[in-house]
């Protein structure tokens, strides 16, 4: 009875349109109002506002159980079950402390630091993050040999150069940051001494241990067709992997003060598939302000009142939402205010807040590892002063049977 409803209201909003080339006479045919792009696009816009304003209800989609919960492995290892939980939906987010050494984490995101501050322009490189109205910038940049895919593809399709290509640039920029994280100079003055040597890097660290905890392991993603420029191109004749992860950088004052909520990828969730995102925590802007005596009130707040979230305390944070949209009905007659994750206006964000209710907060430290679907809504919250640093990837998961894939 709910879908007679709904197809009528498509029949009275979008008129039927002869697109066989056969029939009706040349008269008829040019009587026949054709809907243009621009209101054909209003009138889907009016059918899911229909939608949504008879048949919507985004709260009851919050998840709650098992499934709401942020699983924390207090052991600082990755395990299988905590792993194929994620991934199949079961639990919002992992939360993994120390899975790289706090001291070690804090002084490699002080030199990421640094190594902004020398970027061309005395930056990085911003993030932009793609909407609906294409690329957008946010708060966060990063470092590194190449760009992040999304924003090289954006970058080729409007690209006119036929010499050069932005994908190209891409994977060649790839492979240059492999070997520049795993190396670094020595600090010895002594020139018969080799001044270079090689360190772990914590995005490899990462895949080692994802690659040993999945039962069907993970590695790198790779490029599944790839068009010769030239017929002598025989340097990329063969499947080419992308990037494992960059350095992200937020200063503050950041925009969003509360917080940008957005989603990495738009649609229901599956148990067999889905995206996520990793990020190694490095530097965070609340330890460069505290003192001890403030940091033992922060976590005795913590403890007192984890789960309400106050974006002043909260600055530097992680906020994820348990939302579970597990069917194309349930995203349709939502889809209005679930389009509002991919848009950067602040009206919507202020209405996201409103129906997402209490998120699961995660107040990550130095060294501290955090996995999460990208299709569910979750931000960092904003902050004033100081920089939070960070390592981030994104994981293909395709079936407890499949290899994990990475990419960024």
């Amino acid at each position: 009875q709910t879908m007679r409803g709904v197809t009528s209201k498509i029949r009275a909003i979008i008129p039927t349109i002869n697109t066989s080339g056969r029939g009706g006479s040349t008269q008829n045919q040019q009587k026949r109002t054709f809907l243009t792009h621009q209101s054909r696009n209003a009138a889907i816009q009016t059918l899911f506002q229909h939608l949504e304003s008879n048949y919507g209800n985004l709260p009851s989609l919050i998840d709650s159980g098992p499934a709401s919960e942020t699983i924390v492995s207090e052991d600082g290892i990755l395990h299988p079950h905590h792993l194929a939980r994620l991934f199949q939906h079961e639990a919002t987010a992992l939360h993994v402390p120390n899975f790289f050494r706090s001291e070690s984490a804090k002084k490699l995101g002080e030199e990421l630091i640094q190594e902004s501050l020398r970027g061309s322009g005395g930056g990085s490189n911003n993030w932009k993050v793609s909407t609906s109205r294409g690329l957008e910038s946010s708060d966060v940049g990063t470092l590194g040999e190449h760009s992040p895919y999304n924003v090289a593809v954006a970058r080729d399709q409007n690209n006119k150069d036929k010499e050069s290509s932005p994908i190209d640039e891409y994977f060649d920029g790839v492979q240059r940051e492999f070997r520049s994280r795993r190396r670094s100079q020595s600090s010895t003055k002594n020139k018969d001494e080799d001044s270079d040597y090689y360190k772990l890097w914590p995005l490899d660290k990462l895949r080692l241990e994802l690659e040993e905890a999945w039962p069907s392991g993970a590695g790198l993603a790779r490029e599944t067709t790839k068009q010769k420029r030239n017929n002598n191109d025989n340097q990329h004749s063969h499947p080419r992997p992308f990037g494992g992860g960059l350095p992200r950088i937020m200063r503050g004052p950041t925009r969003w003060k509360k917080g940008f909520i957005h989603v990495d990828e738009l649609g229901p969730l599956d148990a067999m598939r889905g995206l996520f995102s990793a990020n190694i925590y490095l530097t965070m802007p609340e330890s460069e302000k505290k003192d001890e005596e403030t940091l033992e009130t922060a976590m005795e707040d913590n403890r007192n009142d984890d789960k309400k979230p106050n974006w002043r305390r909260d600055m530097g944070a992680l906020y994820a939402w348990p939302l579970g949209v597990r069917s194309r009905w349930d995203w349709y007659r939502n889809a209005m205010t679930l389009s509002s994750l991919s848009a950067q206006d602040p009206e919507m964000q202020l209405n996201l807040q409103h129906v997402l209710g209490k998120p699961n907060i995660i107040r990550p430290k130095p060294g501290d590892l955090v996995l999460l679907c990208a299709q569910r809504p979750h931000c960092a919250v904003g902050f004033d002063e100081g920089v939070r640093v960070s390592l981030q990837c994104f994981l293909q998961y395709n079936g407890l049977e499949k290899r994990l894939l990475i990419d960024c």
